[in-house]
């Protein structure tokens, strides 16, 4: 059982890894038309009829000309005085509407400089860091919200943003709770079925009970606490599972690399696999990242946030029936003289 939960690991991992490079649907298909650190001019009366990218380099499209699609503008110059049949998404750099211009999409920005010239026509909507709606964090510190769904480009950024976050945090962990996380992967791994009902029985049982205790206003800060160990519990199984990740990776190549070094490059593999399933196969993908969660709570359960080390004969045999004592051999009789 134990290896077949490390194969299930290993096998999740890589079809994650697979289905990244897959195009996951036509709009965020590589575009035809990609300019990394050069010059581009578009003329007058000449037409492009692909997205453009343009990485580090300076493009200019005089007036006349007409991109049939998005500009993708990366820490580049976009000079317009033509017409962009779609979208402009600038993510650091330059980028600058002459009073010819027409935009019939949107233009976001995050980070980048937008100079609009009298006269510029845009359809759509203009949106950046500071002008998208606020958000809230706790402590009341608004917070600007970028719509990265708007393109494909700050939707990858966005996603492997979150994948680095993981990584970040499991090294944190790491660096001071190494032998925990240890021993809950440990669990889960030694244990499938055992930490894979557990998790479950957690995640249907505990959330009805916290509702319960929270109708009650004077219980409502222990449901509240409740609902952020049961997270942090999540957390902490899926950093877990990662950790231990990292640690076999590195012992193929025979390096003994230090647990934070292993925590963080393991979970950003785990995590990188999990979510890029989740993104290539929607109905389907979601069931990885599942089962992992399911297995790395079970282990936090079982070893009490890896507190305790889980032995799993102890464990059994305190839910088993105590076996009967056997009966004391019949004395001999004593020998004749």
């Amino acid at each position: 059982m134990k290896n077949f939960a490390q194969k299930l690991l290993v096998l999740v991992m890589v079809v994650g890894l697979i289905s990244l490079a897959l195009p996951h649907n036509a709009q965020a298909a590589a575009p035809a038309k990609v300019v990394i650190g050069d010059t581009y001019t578009l003329e007058d009366g000449e037409r492009l009829d692909e997205d453009l990218v343009i990485l580090g380099g300076m493009v200019s499209l005089e007036e006349g000309s007409v991109v049939n699609g998005d500009v993708t503008v990366i820490g580049g110059t976009l000079e317009v005085a033509g017409t962009i049949m779609g979208d402009i998404t600038a993510t650091g750099g330059y980028a600058h509407l002459a009073e010819t211009a027409v935009v019939t999409g949107d233009i976001s920005t995050a980070g980048a400089a937008l100079n609009r010239d009298e006269g510029a026509t845009i359809e759509g909507e203009v949106r950046s860091e500071y002008t998208n709606p606020f958000i809230t964090i706790p402590g009341g510190v608004p917070v600007p919200s970028i719509e990265t769904h708007t393109h494909p480009v700050l939707a990858l950024l966005y996603f492997f943003a979150r994948v680095v976050l993981w990584s970040l945090l499991a090294m944190l962990l790491a660096m001071f709770v190494a032998e925990p996380l240890h021993r809950t992967s440990e669990a889960a791994l030694t244990e499938p079925l055992i930490a894979g009902g557990l998790g479950l029985l957690t995640v249907v049982v505990m959330p009805l009970v916290l509702v319960a205790v929270g109708l009650t206003i004077l219980l409502l800060p222990v449901s509240l606490v409740g609902f952020l160990l049961l997270a942090l519990a999540w957390a902490f199984g899926l950093i877990a599972f990662g950790t231990e990740l990292g640690r076999r990776f590195f012992a193929i190549f025979h390096k003994d690399w230090h647990p934070a070094l292993a925590a963080g490059a393991g979970t950003f593999l785990l995590i990188l696999a999990l979510n890029g399933l989740d993104a290539a196969i929607p109905c389907l993908g979601w069931m990885p990242k599942a089962l992992v969660g399911l297995l790395g709570l079970g282990g936090v359960m079982l070893t009490r946030f890896g507190a305790e080390t889980y032995n799993p004969r102890t464990g059994l045999r305190a839910y088993a029936v105590n076996p009967a004592v056997p009966a004391a051999p019949p004395d001999e009789p004593p020998a004749a003289e």
